[in-house]
């Protein structure tokens, strides 16, 4: 990975996930640890306890979080030349959030988007065998329904937006992301 050059590693995950799984990129000078779940927030963590599919878990970012992903996709603009990582644990999330609304900015249909995140999923299996060995049956019973990467999972979040902003753009205008940077922003994603 260290040999793609990355010009920018942002890390979604929380500091006390970094210090319970250390990141591989930790001292790198590219890598940068921005958290995407608000931390003791009650209604994100209310929403977060009600979901029961993915895209609840999303759209309680896009409702919660839209602070934290605007920094994100900010990091992202301000980035040095070069391609940028993103990651967290799984990889499905937070990640495949943000993933969602770049290609979605990046002008990819929505059936496209939706079928890169179900593409996900084959490539987890061996996660959450893990994951599974590590929890009791209990445990597992509450996360196995998170487990799929289903494409109906993107299309409700990005439909979500729709539903109570209209469109991307207006959303991350409303949480402080200017036009002009969501041009700019659309442009180094379409770069080849």
């Amino acid at each position: 990975m260290k040999a793609l050059n990355f010009s920018r590693i942002i890390d979604l995950r929380s500091r006390t996930e970094r210090a319970a799984d250390p990141p591989p990129f930790l001292g790198h000078p590219a890598d940068l640890n921005l958290p995407l779940l608000p931390w003791r927030h009650r209604a994100f963590n209310e929403a977060s306890a009600a979901a029961r599919s993915n895209a609840d878990h999303m759209t309680a970012m896009l409702d919660h979080a839209a602070n934290q992903i605007v920094t994100v996709l900010g990091a992202i603009l301000d980035a040095p030349p070069g391609p940028v990582l993103i990651h967290c644990h799984a990889g499905k999330d937070r990640t495949g959030l943000i993933a969602a609304l770049c290609s979605e900015l990046a002008g990819q249909t929505r059936d496209q988007n939706a079928a890169d995140y179900a593409a996900s999923g084959p490539t987890l299996t061996g996660f959450y065998r893990d994951q599974q060995a590590r929890r009791t049956p209990e445990q597992w019973a509450h996360l196995a329904p998170f487990a799929a990467t289903r494409a109906d999972d993107i299309h409700l979040t990005l439909t979500h937006i729709d539903q109570h902003w209209g469109q991307l753009d207006a959303y991350l205008n409303a949480h402080g992301l200017p036009g002009s940077d969501l041009s700019a922003l659309r442009d180094r994603l379409t770069r080849t």
